[in-house]
């Protein structure tokens, strides 16, 4: 796979462009001290929607300065939000804490309209310089995660761990799209060291599913390659369950905790977590029964589900968009992410490699949201928010950079025109002189 474009360099892009890469290099940065405070000062909620509200004032600060840009897609980007506005609606209404849903929803499209808004006036060059930051952003919030784990209980731990095998998953889908190839291997090397060391199941087994896009378009691009990633996936991952390691890694988690290890019934604590998401999967899917319509965006269900079940939320981020939208706005909801799916592979302008990359980073959400409360809706995850905005830029613009696909061209040597009084002599008729 060809690497990302490297002549615009990120202090020779545009203004608007500069500004959205430094707004999500800030942005990480305020959830590394939100992550860090959530815990210290015991008001989690608190300090994330205050960083989110932070957030989304400044978008709205610059999606307010920059010039009125009209879309190739905005048709599009119109029905898109109108459909999605009356699943919100239909929502809130139905709410089991209809301010806490209202809230939510507000904060959402409001994001997503002034992202798309700021975004419409660049000139894409953003993409490139992002793609190279993230594993490095998305490293120091891991850093951040993992030094908060060792101050904090065995509750607060545990959940730490759970989200340092995520962000060592992003860390992995991220770093393999860096320029060179000794930054591949780093990046790729500490991927793999910060899910290990996470001890999270989710964050192993959702590794092949990442994997997925990446090796499709290797292969689309480069067969041999493709074969080989594929075989050194397959390889690695039957090395890894036949060797110590695997019993060694049940173990992390719960030593850390300070909860004793499992070394002796290590493969009865992965089944006893597998039992666990199967019954709360259950579970979710009676209370969809029982309210069709669904409870409403956040957290709305999570007191009844901790009666029943014992556990705040389903740790699956597929069921907790059916309880809180319902059926009908579920429904919705997936069609709209695969129209938007397929108009980013219908989108000519995007590369083949920010395809490759775009794809691969949700396959590594997705995954990880199987085992997970991870949703696209949720705003108090930092990932999310560079989901929405590639979303948002390759779904409804048409114009991406793409100097990694276009070959230069190359000058068209100039055909000297002769004047007028230099042109040959006509050819004389036979019999004349």
């Amino acid at each position: 796979m060809p690497d990302f474009p490297q002549s615009r360099q990120s202090n020779q892009i545009g203004k608007i462009d500069r500004w959205v890469v430094n707004y999500l290099t800030v942005a990480a940065c305020l959830f590394v001290f939100g992550y860090i405070a959530t815990h210290f000062l015991s008001s989690a909620d608190r300090y994330t929607e205050g960083i989110v509200s932070v957030l989304a004032i400044a978008i709205l600060l610059k999606a307010l300065s920059v010039p009125t840009v009209r879309s190739a897609r905005v048709e599009s980007g119109l029905l898109f939000l109108a459909l999605f506005l009356v699943v919100a609606l239909i929502n809130m209404l139905v709410s089991w804490s209809k301010l806490e849903t209202s809230l939510r929803w507000v904060l959402w499209f409001g994001m997503v309209i002034c992202l798309n808004r700021v975004t419409a006036a660049t000139t894409g060059a953003w993409i490139d310089v992002m793609i190279r930051r993230l594993p490095f952003l998305f490293f120091v919030i891991y850093a951040s995660i993992i030094t908060m784990a060792r101050f904090l209980d065995s509750e607060g731990a545990y959940t730490a761990f759970h989200l340092s095998g995520l962000y060592g998953n992003l860390i992995l889908a991220t770093g393999l799209f860096a320029n060179k190839i000794w930054q591949r291997l780093m990046w790729s090397a500490i991927g793999l060291a910060g899910i290990y060391f996470s001890g999270a199941g989710g964050a192993l087994f959702s590794v092949p599913i990442m994997f997925v896009p990446y090796i499709l378009y290797s292969a689309s691009s480069m067969p041999v390659k493709g074969i080989m990633v594929a075989g050194l996936l397959s390889f690695g991952a039957l090395f890894f369950f036949e060797s110590q390691l695997f019993s060694d890694f049940l173990d992390i988690k719960a030593s850390a905790v300070g909860t004793g290890g499992f070394s002796s019934a290590g493969m009865d604590r992965l089944e006893r977590s597998k039992d666990m998401r199967l019954e709360l999967v259950q579970y979710g899917l009676l209370l969809v029964r029982e309210n069709p319509m669904g409870t409403g965006l956040g957290h709305t269900y999570y007191e009844d589900m901790f009666r029943g079940a014992g556990v705040g939320h389903a740790h699956n981020g597929t069921i907790s968009m059916l309880i809180e939208l319902g059926v009908p706005g579920f429904s919705v909801a997936l069609c709209l992410m695969l129209w938007v799916f397929y108009g980013i592979l219908r989108n000519n302008s995007v590369s083949s490699n920010i395809r490759a990359f775009y794809f691969t980073y949700f396959f590594t959400i997705f995954g990880r949201s199987l085992s997970e409360n991870y949703t696209p809706l949720d705003l108090g995850n930092y990932f999310n928010y560079i989901f929405l905005i590639f979303s948002g830029y390759l779904f409804l613009n048409n114009k991406v950079q793409r100097q990694s696909t276009q070959a230069p061209m190359r000058a068209r040597p100039r055909m000297m025109l002769r004047p007028n009084n230099l042109r040959p002599p006509l050819p004389r008729p036979v019999g004349m002189r």
